[in-house]
């Protein structure tokens, strides 16, 4: 983990407080400032420090080229900070455009400028704090703060999360005069102030067409495959997260395929709850396991391990991730079972946990902005078949087109009062999904009120690449520092991504197929049922066997919320005892009640345990 101190003077204490956070009082961390005396930096120095001519680089994550990068720069080894340094001599503010890898990289320049950088698609944060001429710069929020940065945090952040209305791609953070690096982005601090450098836009991607349909699978299955040979080259002993999906079995068959045998790639996988019900929606699969396990006897070469349930919930050790991360993140209600996975990859001695979570943006995509599309285009044949093989979809043809087809091209005002006609319960979706008071969420009704599926494939990229600047990387940090082990996303190999996001629609939906680039990279990888299988996995099937035993304790957390000044005013405190008081016998996926019961009351009771936290209270 890096810091740096930049400029000055700091606090006396300053840099040993930013050493211990940096470590989340795990003993202490290893720095080195050498006679660098405005530019101070903390972090293992032989991982992450490289210095070339006058240019002086943190590096955090890995850069994928840097062989490349050193041949070309002859440079005698491929040190990534010192790459990253050498790059910057040579390109300058054109550096990142010649790197590859998943990164956050701070630099003091030749003139003692300060320049901080994030890749694009998926990077550790970085956060960062100026202030008469001192600037202090982290992946870590509690380093921020270590170095006397105030503690000022913003609640209408935290409002916005909670409401959907994300502020992805932004550089205002979490806490009042604390800015972060949107991904793709370089910032500078120079004599002339603070420049913003959005050097990475995905408008300028170029499109991939062949004349042949199979040379998409082929060519997205060799960069699938040198992605795989990358992600291993950072690591000695990893582990996967293995789902029932297509996209971690695709990742996962490209690693061993990498892997020389007798070698064995550990898979680690996940089950509900023991009491869950059995109940899931239709179209979806709860359990995933028998299909993991299938996949792994497939393969030959999966070392396959289950989770424990018992380590799960929307609030599973959420304190200390929030302890580690410093900021609210909804999606945390939502990755419960996930603790099991990293509790027991890294019981087992790995090193690294990969995942494929760029999967469903990329090779997996479904492409359901089809359904716009082709209707645009003519092409009803291409529609018809899309829609009449949609998993759990009972409607009729009509009723389908009419929904995701035509619907989502009409005014915002009129697909808004259409479908409170059609669905009265959905007239209100900040109300449905967030719990938060009509106060909270008068401002913020557009983004709920008007959720629809992609409407070209324009708009889904660049949708992807802002909700990827989300607090994920921060939820992702906080695992690794939780458990110590790394994680690495295969599908995030930025050539990948790009390759994929440049495709035509009907390499993902045609021919009555959705995930249809998947299925046939999956051809010999995966079992043939499960290459073909129409369900996708439900996420958290097993709330109600979680949720139902901690009902009167979740009924009495809410009497707690009524005492506080802000969260009672922001929560919608007589719904959420209402949905408490009116508790299912069964597990229950229905919009107007099951999902807020599901998504809303646990994500508002994690951001209610982030207020406290925050405010440092432990009377919540």
């Amino acid at each position: 983990m890096i810091a740096a101190l930049h400029g000055g003077p700091f606090p006396d204490g300053a840099r040993k407080a930013v050493a211990r956070a940096l470590t989340l009082g795990r003993g202490a961390a290893r720095d080195s400032s050498g006679a660098l005396t405005d530019f101070q930096w903390l972090g293992p120095a032989g991982q992450h420090f490289g210095r070339f001519g006058p240019v002086c680089a943190l590096v955090q994550g890995w850069i994928d080229n840097a062989g490349d990068l050193a041949g070309q720069l002859e440079l005698a080894d491929a040190h990534p900070a010192r790459v990253y340094a050498a790059a910057l001599v040579r390109w300058g503010d054109d550096a990142d455009r010649h790197v590859v890898g998943n990164y956050a990289a701070i630099a003091e320049l030749a003139d003692g400028s300060l320049r901080l950088a994030r890749s694009p698609w998926d990077a550790p944060p970085l956060y960062h704090h100026h202030a008469a001429g001192s600037t202090v710069v982290s992946p870590l929020l509690r380093a921020i703060f270590a170095a006397g940065v105030p503690r000022r945090l913003d609640y209408d952040r935290v409002i916005d999360e909670l409401a959907y209305v994300w502020r992805d791609g932004e550089e205002r953070g979490w806490y009042h005069d604390v800015l972060q690096v949107p991904l793709g982005c370089a910032i500078t601090y120079g004599s002339s102030g603070r420049r913003l450098d959005r050097w990475y836009s995905v408008d300028e991607l170029p499109q991939v067409r062949f004349a042949d349909d199979p040379d998409y699978v082929e060519a997205a299955t060799a960069l699938l495959d040198e992605a795989a040979r990358k992600a291993l080259a950072t690591c000695r002993r990893p582990a996967i997260a293995l789902s029932g999906g297509l996209d971690s079995p695709l990742a996962a068959a490209a690693l061993t395929q990498a892997m020389p045998e007798p070698q064995r790639l550990t898979a680690v996988t996940f089950a509900p709850h023991p009491d869950w019900d059995g109940i899931a929606p239709p179209g979806t699969i709860g359990d995933e396991t028998e299909v993991a396990r299938a996949f792994a006897e497939h393969n030959g070469q999966i070392e396959l391990h289950e989770a424990d349930p018992q380590q799960g919930g929307f609030d599973f050790r959420a304190d200390e991730m929030f302890r580690a991360m410093q900021v609210y993140a909804p999606g945390l209600a939502n990755v419960g079972m996930m603790h099991g996975v990293w509790a027991k990859a890294a019981e087992l001695g790995c090193d690294m946990l990969f995942t494929a979570d760029l999967g469903n943006q990329t090779v997996s995509d479904a492409g359901r902005w089809a359904y716009v599309e082709y209707a645009r285009r003519g092409k009803w044949g291409e529609l018809g078949k899309l829609l009449d093989a949609r998993a759990g979809d009972s409607r009729s043809m009509a009723r389908k087109i009419a929904a995701l087809s035509i619907l989502s091209q009409l005014p915002a005002a009129a697909r808004r009062m259409l479908r409170g006609v059609v669905h009265p319960e959905r007239r209100d979706m900040t109300a449905l999904f967030t719990l938060l008071s009509a106060r909270a969420r008068r401002e913020r009704r557009g983004a709920w009120n008007d959720v629809t599926l992609g409407r070209s494939r324009r708009e889904v990229i660049r949708n992807a690449a802002l909700q990827a600047n989300g607090p994920a990387a921060d939820v992702h940090l906080a695992f690794e520092q939780l458990y110590g082990l790394r994680r690495r996303d295969v599908m995030a190999y930025r050539p990948l991504v790009e390759f994929c996001l440049g495709l035509p629609t009907e390499q993902f939906a045609s021919q009555g197929v959705e995930r249809r680039l998947a299925r046939r990279m999956g051809k010999g990888r995966l079992p043939e049922a499960h290459r073909l299988a129409a369900a996708t996995g439900q996420h958290n099937v097993d709330w109600h066997a979680r949720l139902t035993p901690r009902r009167e304790e979740l009924l009495a957390y809410t009497d707690a919320l009524a005492g506080h000044p802000w969260l009672s005013e922001t929560i919608d405190l007589s719904r959420m005892r209402d949905l408490l008081e009116r508790w299912p016998d069964t597990s229950d996926f229905s919009w107007d009640e099951g999902m807020s019961r599901a998504m809303a009351l646990p994500r508002i009771v994690l951001a209610a345990r982030f207020i406290a936290i925050a405010e440092g209270r432990n009377d919540l």
